[in-house]
């Protein structure tokens, strides 16, 4: 089902702010990083910090078959959670594999709904599934056990995966104009909501500061993560169906918009535009490391300054590179519909390995809730990547050198939390 658009008018987009934690330059010791949402973390920056995933080459650790459209993949507690699309009638299940072996942590849970569409969280010690009706479930993520389920009020369509951040569960939903729930992820009870234009397609991206969501037409908005109040609108002149995810980089939210060819930079305290920049089409999220963005726009990857928009390099590849690119220890990590995934050198461009999965990657859809939303992910020791039926891990080679950033890149790196 294609969400309905209603163009009034034509605008320009949005930007946001990116909060990085860091270790001290020259800091030892292992360092375990997680992906906990979509993009890899809270601001969907696709940033990921691990030093037990090697510097490429990797091998491949394990090939799951889950049957179905496999979703982008939630890394934590050494494990693997992922939801697939069902092979018959609607609905989507969840799968918990260890991460080391690629064998279920525990039976796999039907997570039901009316269409293929589910999403996954992760934080406070706890997995969180949200299905396309608004059925938002706490599991154990160690043993699978429901902690509390809960039926989202007031909307029944949802497709905006969640995102845990103190304590919290964000998401949206819509139907009947758009809502921005904030619910408690002890109880399952709904904290706060607050009316959107129109609630699809929009994972929140979350700080301390603010919860930022973006829909079609680039309506944009900032709440208070905890009360609610608004805290500002990026306002424009067409609303419609649809959305994307927001990231929060650099101070910036960044955002974009299916009919928009000059995605925009917000700034994340204010809403005011602090820059825009060229898209060839409907674009997935971009990924950050400081100060370096990337972006995949029409089957090519491409570097850019997070304040000046200006490019340093570009990566062809097969020419059809279709993910959200993400980055590990300072190497970009992204696929293309061929199959193939690429690591490179994040401050030079330069391919440093390659693969072939075994199966299309798809792209990311954030326009129909015809299957569960795709990305890449990594933590514990693996990047993992969702492969049509596929879900695929890669590490460190046995007796291999590990967690070296790339030449040229700097010491310290935004930490996953």
């Amino acid at each position: 089902m294609v969400n309905a658009r209603k163009v009034v008018g034509v605008l320009l987009g949005a930007a946001l702010p990116v909060v990085a934690l860091v270790a001290p330059a020259g800091a030892q010791g292992t360092q375990v990083g997680e992906s906990t949402a979509y993009q890899a973390n809270a601001r969907h920056d696709g940033s990921v910090a691990d030093s037990l995933i090697g510097a490429p080459p990797l091998t491949k650790k394990w090939s799951r078959d889950l049957g179905g459209s496999v979703s982008y993949p939630i890394v934590a507690g050494g494990r693997v959670f992922a939801t697939a699309k069902s092979p018959s009638g609607y609905g989507t299940t969840l799968y918990a594999v260890n991460a080391r072996t690629g064998k279920n942590a525990w039976a796999p849970v039907n997570l039901a709904g009316t269409d293929w569409w589910s999403a996954l969280a992760y934080g406070g010690g706890r997995l969180y599934a949200l299905n396309g009706d608004g059925v938002l479930t706490a599991f154990d993520p160690a043993t699978g056990a429901k902690i509390w389920t809960a039926a989202l009020p007031g909307q029944y369509s949802f497709t905006s995966a969640p995102t845990y951040a103190d304590g919290v569960v964000y998401t949206g939903g819509a139907g009947s104009g758009g809502t921005l729930y904030a619910v408690d992820a002890a109880s399952g009870t709904v904290r706060w909501t607050q009316s959107v234009m129109n609630g699809d397609e929009s994972s929140p991206a979350v700080t301390a500061e603010g919860v930022y969501v973006s829909y079609a037409c680039e309506q944009t908005y900032a709440f208070s993560p905890a009360s609610g109040s608004p805290l500002w609108h990026h306002d424009t002149d067409c609303e419609g169906g649809g959305g994307r995810t927001p990231v929060l980089a650099d101070g910036g939210v960044w955002v974009r918009d299916a009919a928009v060819k000059t995605p925009t930079v917000l700034d994340a305290g204010t809403g005011a535009v602090r820059g825009t920049y060229t898209a060839g089409g409907p674009a997935p999220v971009p990924a950050f490391d400081g100060r370096r963005g990337y972006f995949v726009d029409s089957g090519v990857l491409q570097e850019r300054d997070s304040r000046t928009l200006a490019s340093s390099w570009t990566f062809n590849g097969d020419s059809q590179l279709d993910t959200a690119p993400i980055v590990v220890n300072g190497y970009v990590y992204v696929g293309s519909r061929t199959g193939h995934l690429w690591a490179l050198n994040g401050a030079t461009g330069k391919s440093v390995w390659s693969t072939s999965v075994g199966a299309p990657i798809n792209a990311p859809d954030e326009q129909n809730p015809s299957q569960p939303l795709t990305g890449l992910g990594a933590g514990d020791g693996v990047v993992v990547v969702p492969a049509t039926n596929l879900l695929v891990a890669y590490g460190q080679p046995v007796n291999g050198a590990g967690g070296r950033p790339p030449a040229g890149t700097p010491s310290v790196h935004p930490v996953s939390r």
